[in-house]
């Protein structure tokens, strides 16, 4: 059976246990107080849930050239 953990690292809401029951268990948790260390299997995580990597991607590839004229 899988139950709820405060995660060391983050502080929000992990788990333990089988991971066979992690559906429930997340849907239990207020949103924003996921704990994202640690995979969830089989739990559909949506986006705004998810860390977002690509918005420091884009602005990392993302720069300006100016030429003094």
């Amino acid at each position: 059976m899988c139950f709820r953990v405060d995660c060391k690292k983050c502080g929000n809401i992990g788990w333990g246990g089988c991971g066979e029951h992690l559906k429930p268990l997340y849907t239990g948790i207020e949103k924003g107080k996921h704990c994202m260390c640690r995979a969830w299997p089989g739990v559909v995580i949506p986006s705004s849930d998810k860390p977002s990597s690509s918005t420091t991607a884009t602005a990392a590839a993302t720069t300006t050239t100016t030429t003094a004229g």
